[in-house]
């Protein structure tokens, strides 16, 4: 029998391994591990999947007695996959709705504010909402130097990346300490960090507005004013 790979991320496909359809049939093109009841279980682009299977590369050279460094695992694999099938379908989403997915599948972000002597000041923070993808709000201390630093000059960064795949913003933040706000976004998680709860004054939002965006999404780059 002829051996089928996954045309997705391209690992053998056994009866084992097989994703499933809507209707709960075996799919005859793609892995569980890509493909579970009709739909992929990532949004991925082709080079975000390049750069996820790269973390097996020590897993799959011990199944097939290769012996590829990172490079010559990469370079295959972007030989390879534009012929698979679902590489070869035309991704027909935008170029800002890639960004949005791919800020969907990011937990933390990057953003920097500008201190008082004109330097940037970036730190990582977790993304507990977004819209599209050049808002996100993120929680912080109100007495944290960001939080002073956006309070005397309000212009911002911010980036984002997963896999390979990022988009860089340049806009506004907005500090914000409304309670009927702060308690629409309050996660559980944050009582270790304000004791008070949803109305600890230490508690504010940050909002983030982006004006201009640079985007490297799938090799493809591009910058816009939003």
């Amino acid at each position: 029998m002829e051996q089928r790979f996954c045309q997705s991320c391209g690992m053998p496909l056994t009866d084992e391994n097989r994703g499933r359809n809507a209707d709960g049939s075996s799919s005859e093109d793609y892995c569980v591990y890509c493909y579970r009841d009709g739909k992929f279980t990532q949004n991925f682009t082709m080079n975000q999947m390049v750069e996820f299977c790269l973390q097996y590369l020590d897993q799959m050279n011990a199944q097939t007695g290769w012996n590829l460094t990172p490079v010559q695992a990469k370079e295959q694999m972007l030989h390879h996959f534009p012929h698979l099938k679902r590489w070869k379908e035309t991704d027909k989403r935008t170029l800002e709705e890639k960004a949005a997915d791919l800020l969907a599948q990011c937990e933390n972000v990057t953003v920097a504010s500008v201190d008082d002597k004109g330097y940037p000041r970036p730190v990582q923070m977790s993304k507990i909402a977004a819209v599209g993808f050049s808002e996100v709000w993120m929680a912080t201390s109100a007495a944290s130097m960001k939080v002073n630093d956006f309070k005397q000059n309000d212009k911002a960064g911010l980036c984002y990346e997963h896999y390979g795949d990022g988009v860089a913003l340049r806009g506004v933040v907005e500090v914000i300490a409304d309670d009927e706000q702060r308690r629409k976004l309050w996660q559980d998680w944050f009582i270790h960090h304000f004791p008070g709860g949803p109305t600890d004054p230490d508690y504010v939002l940050l909002r983030f507005v982006g004006s201009e965006a640079t985007f490297w999404i799938n090799g493809e780059f591009a910058h816009s004013k939003l």
